[in-house]
């Protein structure tokens, strides 16, 4: 095999890793989620409002939305939302 032909086989086979790398991680972070929900404790929706009101009048929206993802779960998306509903 000539050194084109090594070099191509060397490509593939560290391709092939890293996407078995990446596919068992993508397994892992979904465990982890589906983890941290059944740990979180759960909050009503009345509580959850009441939580951002509080965090908007002393926080502003941008730590808000940043409290919102980390110590609630919430994806960047989701806390935008719920924080422009509420502050309209």
């Amino acid at each position: 095999m000539n050194t084109d032909g090594m070099l191509i086989l060397a490509l593939t086979v560290t391709t092939v890793g890293f996407l078995l790398l990446i596919l068992g991680q993508a397994k892992q972070i979904r465990v982890l989620k589906e983890e941290n929900q059944r740990l979180r404790p759960v909050e009503s929706q009345d509580e959850l409002i009441a939580d951002v009101h509080e965090k908007l009048k002393t926080l502003g929206v941008v730590k808000t939305v940043k409290y919102l993802r980390e110590y609630k779960g919430m994806s960047m998306v989701d806390a935008k939302r719920l924080v422009d509903t509420i502050k309209e």
